[in-house]
């Protein structure tokens, strides 16, 4: 039987309205077992969300039992930690992706060397970085190119907005080092008032002219 344009579009249409709400019955059994008590939830949630919990499910699927019982392990202890602790992870590792892979290659170097260190050593290491006042052992959160000499570029952030944040340090990782430095002597130099004006034009700049900029405001 030939069916009607018109019937063929209200089927298509319905189909449609119907398929998030049956997206989820569409699942191998086993993502479906793991998933369960996101069936409810799961018409609305979006696609990419939808991915990333279906990969997490294929991974976890992927893992032996006793794989499986050391994350659960792992889940526990984390939360037993107290929340303090925990934010501080997450400082950690949100610090950990910001790095590109030419600094996290560094760290790691840096891990190395240190864990070859006798224990006395490294013990002596860690006591001396733990001395440090926190405001200065967060700046090496930052990373080797820019932790180290961040005291330095520190009132460039002064009176930052919390929003600007993010794509300053993003600037400063990309200058080279004699940018850096440059940038430095300014951020001493100039009042507060210049300092923000400087700000929001290294960020209004296109990359490449920042240099340049920094070089002719060093000058004048």
């Amino acid at each position: 039987m030939r069916l009607e344009p018109r019937t063929l579009l209200t089927g298509l249409l319905l189909a449609l309205a119907m398929m998030p709400a049956t997206a989820f019955q569409t699942l191998a059994p086993e993502e479906r077992r793991l998933l369960a008590p996101l069936a409810g939830a799961w018409p609305d949630l979006d696609a990419e969300t939808q991915q990333r919990l279906r990969a997490n499910a294929r991974h976890w699927l992927s893992l032996s039992s006793e794989q499986q019982q050391a994350m659960l392990q792992r889940m526990r202890d984390w939360d037993a930690l107290p929340p303090a602790e925990r934010a501080r992870r997450r400082g950690a590792y949100a610090a950990w992706e910001a790095l590109s892979l030419t600094e996290r290659e560094r760290v790691r170097a840096a891990a190395a060397r240190i864990a070859a260190l006798t224990p006395d050593q490294g013990r002596a290491l860690r006591d001396a970085f733990e001395s440090l006042p926190a405001d200065q052992r967060q700046e090496w959160w930052l990373g080797p190119d820019i932790g180290a000499d961040f005291a330095k570029l520190r009132p460039l952030f002064a009176y930052t907005p919390e929003s600007e944040r993010a794509g300053l340090l993003a600037l400063l990782r990309a200058l080279s080092p004699a940018a850096r430095a440059d940038l430095a002597l300014l951020a001493r130099r100039l009042p507060a008032n210049e300092r923000e004006r400087l700000r929001r034009e290294l960020l209004a700049a296109a990359p490449g002219a920042r240099e340049a900029l920094i070089r002719d405001r060093l000058a004048q």
